[in-house]
C-alpha cells in the first residue's frame, strides 16, 4: 500500500523554511505527500515541488469558538481528500485543530510535532490559564490514543509532555528542531571589525524578547559606538503579541537597523559576529542553529530550546529572561573578546554537527512514522 502523509502547518512560508527537506525525503522514499497550510502567497510554491497543496483559512491571533469549529470541519474534509494514513501536525495550532479534526479517528497515525509552547504557555492572565488547562486536560486524553506520536525539540519540553501531560515516555521522540543543512550553511571566518555588528533573526514580536534587546543595546551604545545591532526577520501582525510599526519607526537609528526578511540569511551571518536572542521560550530556535552553524558566539536568554543550542561559557553567554543588565554585560564582553567570540564560534560548530543537522533529524523522523 502506498503510504500517504499529509503535513498540517498554520502558513505556507513555515513549512518552507521548517519542513521542505522533510517532504522532499519523505517523496523520494515513496510517501504520497499531501501539505495544508494558509495561504500567504506562497502555497504555488510548494506545489512546485510535486506535493498536493490544500488552503487552509486558518487564524493566528485571536480565538473564536466558531473559527475553531469551521478549522475543524475544514481539516477534517482536507485529511479524508488527501487519503492520508498519517497526519504531521507542526505546532500547537495545528495539533490542537488536527486531534479534534481526528478524534473519533483511531486509524490515522498522528504525529504531533511541538516546536514550542507558545505564548499561552508563557502568559499569566487567569483567561490564558483557563484555556490552557482546557487544552492540557485535551491532550492528556489524546496523547494516550495509541495512535498518536509525539515529537518534542528540547528536553523540557519533553519533560513537560511526560509529566504535565501523562503521556508514556516510550511515545515521545527527542528530535533537534527541523535540523539545519551543514553543507548548505557552512563554517565562515568572522568579519573584520570595528563595528561589532549582533545579529537578532526571527519574527520581530514581544515573545522573543525584541522591546529588552533595544533597550540593552541602548544602554551598550552609549559605552560603546562602534557597535551595531540588526534586527532581521518579518513584523508578525498575528501573532498575539506583536511590535508596533511606531516602536520600529522610533528605534530606527543610533547603529540600531530593522531590516526585515531577507532571501539568503548567509549573508547575514557573514557580516555579524555575534548572534543573539532574547527570546521567553523556544522550541530549537533555527535562527541559532543557523548562526552556530556559520561559527557564530551566540548571546541567548536561559530558557527552553535556546539552551540547547546556547550553552552557556562553552559557545554562549546566557541571561536570565528579562534581566536587561546581564544582556548589556555579555554584549559588552563579547564584542570586546575577538578570542572568546573565536573560541565559542568553533564550539557552536561542533554542536549543530552533533545531533542537529538536517540529515539526522530527518532520519530520526522517517523512523517515527514506520510504526504506522
Amino acid at each position: 500500500m502506498n503510504r500517504k502523509i499529509i503535513f498540517l502547518v498554520t502558513e505556507d512560508w513555515y513549512f518552507l523554511s521548517h519542513r521542505l527537506p522533510l517532504a522532499l525525503a519523505c517523496k523520494k522514499n515513496g510517501y504520497d505527500v499531501s501539505v495544508a497550510c494558509k495561504d500567504t502567497g506562497k502555497l504555488n510554491i510548494i506545489k512546485e515541488y510535486g506535493f498536493k497543496c490544500f488552503n487552509l483559512k486558518l487564524h493566528r491571533g485571536y480565538f473564536s469558538i466558531f473559527m475553531v469549529l469551521k478549522n475543524i470541519i475544514e481539516i477534517n474534509k482536507v485529511i479524508g481528500k488527501s487519503k492520508a494514513n498519517i497526519i504531521h501536525a507542526v505546532s500547537m495550532q495545528s495539533i490542537i485543530l488536527g486531534l479534534l479534526a481526528t478524534i473519533f479517528n483511531y486509524k490515522i497515525g498522528f504525529v504531533a510535532a511541538i516546536t514550542g509552547l507558545g505564548t499561552l504557555f508563557i502568559t499569566k492572565n487567569i483567561k490564558n490559564k483557563l484555556i490552557l488547562f482546557c487544552i492540557n486536560i485535551f491532550l492528556i486524553i489524546c496523547f494516550k490514543k495509541k495512535n498518536v506520536k509525539v515529537i518534542v525539540q528540547n528536553k523540557d519540553d519533553q519533560y513537560f509532555v511526560s509529566k504535565t501531560l501523562f503521556c508514556s515516555l516510550n511515545k515521545i521522540y527527542l528530535i533537534r528542531g527541523s535540523g539545519i543543512d551543514i553543507n548548505y550553511h557552512k563554517l565562515q571566518e568572522e568579519p573584520n571589525s570595528p563595528p561589532i555588528i549582533i545579529s537578532y533573526v526571527g519574527r520581530i514580536i514581544q515573545d522573543k524578547g525584541i522591546e529588552n534587546l533595544v533597550e540593552a543595546f541602548k544602554l551598550v551604545y552609549k559605552i560603546n559606538k562602534n557597535i551595531k545591532l540588526l534586527l532581521v526577520g518579518s513584523v508578525d501582525k498575528n501573532n498575539i503579541r506583536p511590535i508596533s510599526d511606531q516602536f520600529i519607526r522610533d528605534n530606527n537609528k543610533n547603529n540600531i537597523e530593522f531590516i526585515g526578511e531577507v532571501k539568503d540569511i548567509r549573508e547575514i551571518w557573514k557580516i555579524s559576529h555575534v548572534a543573539i536572542l532574547p527570546s521567553k521560550r523556544e522550541g530549537l530556535p533555527k535562527s541559532l542553529l543557523e548562526a552556530a552553524a556559520a561559527g557564530r558566539a551566540i548571546i541567548s536568554s536561559d530558557v527552553p530550546g535556546s539552551r540547547e543550542i546556547a550553552v552557556n561559557s562553552i559557545n554562549a553567554e546566557v541571561f536570565l529572561p528579562e534581566d536587561i543588565n546581564a544582556m548589556v554585560k555579555a554584549i559588552l564582553y563579547l564584542s570586546k573578546n575577538h578570542q572568546v567570540r573565536k573560541s565559542y564560534g568553533k564550539n557552536s560548530r561542533k554542536l549543530v554537527e552533533s545531533d542537529m543537522s538536517e540529515d539526522k533529524v530527518i532520519k530520526n523522523t522517517l523512523y517515527v512514522y514506520q510504526d504506522f
